[in-house]
């Protein structure tokens, strides 16, 4: 692993879309209006249904604060990721600081050197 400096806030949302029976889990694009407040428009129905939970409502509170904080000091309210604690801010009904919880996902990666891409031309 090569650092530049500085250092990294980690987070995972798990918390599933309660709409359409939850089908679609935590799926990408629900941060979108739990950060923004847009329960109302754009993916908010589909992903949150017509009336957001009040579940959801706090959910989206601590993630909006979380944010701004980190906007306006560089601290969300958790600890800098490390490479021996490896902690992370799951985002769930019951929010949680701990170790990275893909793991395993992570070693599965962890020695591939990824490399830039090719810019493509007209």
């Amino acid at each position: 692993m090569w650092t530049r400096g500085g250092r990294a806030h980690v987070y995972e949302l798990t918390w599933p879309a309660p709409a359409n029976g939850g089908v679609m889990g935590a799926c990408h694009g629900l941060d979108g209006p739990l950060l923004f407040g847009t329960f109302d428009a754009h993916l908010g129905p589909m992903l949150l249904g017509p009336e957001p939970s009040s579940e959801a409502e706090a959910l989206s509170h601590r993630f909006r604060a979380a944010w701004n904080a980190f906007a306006a000091t560089g601290d969300p309210g958790w600890a800098p990721y490390d490479t021996q604690r490896r902690l992370v801010q799951v985002f769930d009904a019951d929010p949680v600081v701990t170790a990275y919880p893909e793991e395993n996902s992570r070693r599965l990666w962890q020695d591939h050197g990824f490399t830039a891409l090719p810019l493509l031309t007209p």
